[in-house]
């Protein structure tokens, strides 16, 4: 049998005493919606300068949805940034 390593991210909020978890996967996936993000705020000013001179077509250009990105450094129960990390990791068979 092989051991497999894992290795978390281990964060407890001072304020609620909220513990999570998350690991290498997680923080890409964010970067990733971060990017996504930045690319609809990009478009949005792109369709909004664009209709500075009053062109009419430009107003049929949908606005990009705005997207939520979660904060891995604020506690999800009640929004405190007073949070203490810790690596953790876990030997599974």
């Amino acid at each position: 049998m092989s051991n497999k390593t894992i290795i978390e991210t281990k964060c407890t909020c001072k304020g609620c005493g909220n513990v999570w978890f998350y690991d290498k996967k997680d923080e890409n996936t964010i970067k990733a919606e971060k990017m996504e993000a930045l690319g609809s705020d990009l478009s949005n000013a792109g369709k909004s300068m664009m209709c500075c001179g009053g062109c009419l077509p430009a107003l049929f250009i949908p606005n990009k949805e705005k997207v939520k990105v979660r904060d891995l450094n604020v506690c999800e129960k009640c929004g405190s940034k007073a949070v203490v990390k810790e690596t953790v990791t876990h030997n599974v068979e």
